[in-house]
Parts: structure tokens; C-alpha cells; sequence
């Protein structure tokens, strides 16, 4: 397929519209013009690279095309934090309140919605912010300049995220510059919520997830109980996929418009200037749209789609009549052009390829190894395990707020580990009063496998423990389908332990603290 033809033209597979009822439907790749040999090698490919991905879905022409979910998830398991990827979620719901009457126009004056709220640092320029700005990143407030977007763990804990975001300086006018501040998202959930008098959450349950059979969401909201626009919204990578499908349709689902065919023309083409973008978000040939990413040069020019941080992805390819949805715990992930899946997809034909029944049960067969748990690895514990085996030892302050922790090895191939930490189930886990502590205990694997624990929002926590050849002992906290992989180093002598941690997608990096043995 031309890279113009892919991208921008009609798919020419000639295939008619097929819409997903309770759940997608399922062809052979072949019939979609893929080749069952290169997806195989796709999926070994990203085994190979060991990458941390969850799953990876293709979607052609309304068929599933690969579904693949790797160890320890599973095609009908849990949803899935995505991160980042719902500020375009936000851009959505908005265009359906513009359409329905709820929103005047983008061109609305953003304090216009907030008249009873006094405002710090107001001044001419912050008076111009409209909604336009917030979707596109362009709203002037100092947030978003430097690395890491320190605005946005202020905003975390404080009182009132809102007035937070309102209350930010200015750093330019409206429109000027392009900067990625959370914060403008979390304002478009405050506005819908002024405009329809319901949360976002539940203007999304009503006017777009329950008309694309959307059941079953995770969408945290902050102390006030304004939905997070901003991120952390849990979906089912099948459910992502259908609002990239909505979009691909240009806003027909099942014969009816759900959101208008003009909303999705404008949110998907550049409305933030090249010339003023000088955040690292945006590489060459990237622009900026009502929060979705676009692609403007080389061979997935015309692409579009919603990203966040750990790898989650949702691509539409519009010419080539394809949804992409990737689900993961590692930034890598996000490099769709640059190997794996994008090679991929530059490789799938105009017209079906021949029946292939022995590729196509390879197929299946392999991914159900290549998907699968590791082999278990034995290791001989070092003399240092029985030493501090049971010893509980006092730490510094630190990202994860442990306050003790212990570490109990029952021979080879078992352990339990114990915390002290503040209770991330409390309301006073956002430091605005005195912290909750709590004990927990949790066994593990130290060959290689995860033992399973709960989790945060009642989803399964992956722990592992691993001596390394220094005689280090590696602990992995994998949070899993809420993103966060982190990884603590321990050096132990007799009385005491330095711990050096780091979180995979680069939340905390070689923050390094230290524990004393408690007698």
C-alpha cells in the first residue's frame, strides 16, 4: 500500500463497515492482509526486546487481527490505567457537549466558569484562556516547562486541584507557545462538570460509553469529586480500541452519530503552530491537536493518536482502516515508527492474502508461548539471607512512603517481605492531615514468577524477588495494570540496608536511602 494511500485515502480492501456488538470480531490476519509469519515475528520481537508490554491489539476493517496478552494478562482480565492517553478522552466529551449544547464553542472564556472562585496572579492574559487553549496545550500557565511537569505532583497534593491550576501564574499569552500541563485537562473536566452538572465520569457513562457498550470504567476524581481529565482512566484495551473506531468512522457508531463528523476533522489536525512548540513532547513531524498527538511527515503521515506514559497507546490509521491499541509499563513502547508494530504495519497489503491454515494455527500456538509465564529460575541464597532473615529495619524517608520493612526467606524459593507505609486507601495518603500507617504482608517468588497481592483500585499487584550476583536483592513491585513497575536495590550489611529505587517509566530515578536494624 502508497504511504499516502495508507494514511490519508480509503482503505482499498473494499470491506464495509463492521461494527463490533458485545465484542469484536475475529478473521484471519490473512483475510485483513496480514501475514500470520510476520505478526509472529512481531510478537517475538517484543518478547525478545523484553519490553515490558501487557497487550497488544490490531484491529482492520472492524476484525481483530492480533489480540495478544502477555504474562500475567489475560484477553478477558482487567482494565488497564491508561495513563495520559485520556486527555483525548477529555477532547472527546467535550466535543459531545459542544455538540449537545452543553459547551457554547471552544471559544469560551475559561473563568467564565468558575465566577465565584477568587483567582491568584490574574491578569489580562489569563482573562483570554479559552477551552481551545486547554485542548491544545496552549494556555500560557507556567506548567509544563521543564521536565517531569513538577505542576503536576503540586496539583496532586493539594487541597484543590482546580483552584491550583486557576491559580498558576502566567508564563505567556493564550495561544503563544505550546506547553503539556495536566492541568488544562483537569479544567475541561471542571468545565463539562459546571456546563452539564455531572461529572465527567458520568456525562461519559451516558453520551459515549454506554452507546459503545462500554461497561465497566475505573475513573478516579479528585478531592472535590472533579473526574481526573487529565489521566487515569481504566478501560479494557477492547474498549479503547472502540473509541479509536468511533474516530476512524468520523463519529458514526451503528448508524448513529455520536459525535459530529466536524469535531473529529478538527481535533485531529494541527492546531498548535510548529513554530512555537518547544516542549520535548514533540519531536519533528509531530503536531499537536484538541489533545491528540499528530503525525505530519514520513511514512505514517496523517496518523493520529492518544498516548501515556508506560507505552499506552491508541494509533488510528485512517487510510489503511486500522486501530492499534498497545498496553504496557514501559516508555518505549511508545515508539510505533521506529521498530516493531510500525515496521508491521508498513508491511500489510491492499488486498487479502491467500488462506493460510497451517500459518494461521502456528500462529495461535506460539503466541500462546511467546504470551506465557517464564520458566521458573532456582538460585542458591547467599550467606547474607539467613543473616537478615526476619530483621526489621527502619528507613529514611521516602517516594513510597515505606517507614520498616523486613524481609523473611522460608528456603530457595520462598519469602515474605512486610512494610510499614502510610495507607494508600486513606484519605490521608495526599499528606493534607497526619498519615494513616499500615502493615502490610506479602509473600513472593524467588524464582522468577510473580505472586499476586492486591492492589489499588481493587487490581492485582505483581511482587518478585531476586538475589543478584552481588549479593544484592532485587525487589519488583509491579503495579501492573496501573502502570507503575518499581524496582529497589538493598544492599545489606549486618544492621543496616541502602536502598536505591527506581520506577521503570521514569516516575522516581535512583532516589537512594538508607535503613537501620531495629533491636
Amino acid at each position: 500500500m502508497k504511504n499516502s494511500d495508507r494514511t490519508h485515502g480509503k482503505s482499498t480492501s473494499n470491506a464495509t463497515t463492521t461494527w463490533p456488538a458485545k465484542k469484536w470480531q475475529t478473521s484471519p490476519p490473512e483475510s485483513q492482509g496480514m501475514d500470520s509469519e510476520s505478526l509472529l515475528e512481531l510478537l517475538s520481537y517484543y518478547r525478545e526486546s523484553k519490553l515490558n508490554i501487557h497487550s497488544m491489539l490490531i484491529i482492520r476493517n472492524g476484525n481483530i487481527g492480533l489480540d495478544a496478552c502477555f504474562y500475567p494478562f489475560t484477553p478477558d482480565g482487567t482494565v488497564h490505567d491508561l495513563a495520559s492517553v485520556t486527555k483525548s478522552i477529555t477532547s472527546v466529551l467535550i466535543g459531545i457537549a459542544i455538540d449537545q449544547g452543553f459547551i457554547e464553542s471552544v471559544e469560551q472564556p475559561l473563568l467564565s466558569y468558575f465566577p465565584e472562585r477568587t483567582i491568584a496572579n490574574l491578569d489580562a492574559n489569563k482573562e483570554k484562556i479559552t477551552i481551545e487553549n486547554l485542548l491544545t496545550m496552549t494556555s500560557g500557565f507556567i506548567c509544563g516547562y521543564q521536565p517531569g511537569e513538577k505542576e503536576h505532583s503540586e496539583m496532586f497534593t493539594s487541597e484543590d486541584w482546580v483552584q491550583f491550576v486557576l491559580d498558576l501564574p502566567m508564563a505567556r499569552g493564550p495561544g503563544q507557545e505550546y506547553a503539556y500541563c495536566s492541568g488544562n485537562s483537569h479544567l475541561l473536566s471542571a468545565i463539562l462538570t459546571k456546563a452539564s452538572g455531572m461529572s465527567m465520569l458520568d456525562f461519559a457513562q451516558k453520551h459515549l460509553f454506554a452507546p459503545l457498550g462500554i461497561n465497566e470504567v475505573i475513573w478516579p476524581a479528585d478531592p472535590q469529586g472533579i473526574t481526573r481529565g487529565w489521566g487515569d482512566i481504566h478501560l479494557h484495551p477492547h474498549d479503547l480500541a472502540k473509541i479509536g473506531y468511533l474516530y476512524l468512522n468520523k463519529g458514526l457508531w451503528q448508524g448513529k452519530q455520536l459525535l459530529s463528523a466536524a469535531w473529529v476533522e478538527k481535533s485531529t489536525q494541527a492546531q498548535a503552530d510548529r513554530a512555537i512548540k518547544t516542549n520535548t513532547f514533540i519531536r519533528p513531524g509531530r503536531d499537536y491537536g484538541y489533545a491528540w498527538h499528530l503525525v505530519s511527515e514520513g511514512p505514517f503521515s496523517g496518523m493520529y493518536y492518544a498516548a501515556g506514559r508506560g507505552g499506552q497507546s491508541l494509533h488510528v490509521l485512517p487510510g489503511a482502516n486500522i486501530v492499534t491499541v498497545i498496553t504496557g509499563g514501559e516508555n518505549e513502547l511508545l515508539e510505533f515508527d521506529r521498530a516493531g508494530i510500525g515496521e508491521f504495519i508498513l508491511s500489510i497489503s491492499d488486498q487479502a492474502l491467500p488462506k493460510n491454515t497451517e500459518g494461521n494455527e502456528n500462529l495461535q500456538q506460539k503466541t500462546e508461548v511467546i504470551t506465557a509465564a517464564p520458566s521458573p529460575v532456582q538460585k542458591v541464597l547467599p550467606e547474607i539471607a539467613q543473616i537478615i532473615s526476619g530483621k526489621k529495619f527502619l528507613l529514611d524517608e521516602n517516594f513510597l512512603n515505606f517507614k520498616t520493612i523486613s524481609l523473611s526467606f522460608k528456603g530457595q524459593e520462598e519469602a515474605e517481605v512486610r512494610f510499614t507505609m502510610i495507607d494508600p486507601t486513606s484519605e490521608k495518603f495526599n499528606q493534607l492531615v497526619e498519615p494513616v500507617f499500615t502493615q502490610l504482608a506479602a509473600p513472593m517468588r524467588l524464582d522468577g514468577i510473580y505472586t499476586l497481592v492486591p492492589g489499588r483500585f481493587g487490581l492485582s499487584t505483581g511482587i518478585i524477588g531476586n538475589w543478584d550476583t552481588n549479593g544484592d536483592f532485587l525487589l519488583t513491585i509491579d503495579e501492573m495494570a496501573d502502570i507503575n513497575v518499581f524496582e529497589l536495590r538493598m544492599s545489606f550489611e549486618a544492621d543496616k540496608v541502602t536502598i536505591v529505587l527506581n520506577e521503570k517509566t521514569g516516575l522516581i530515578v535512583n532516589e537512594t536511602f538508607e535503613g537501620v536494624r531495629q533491636h
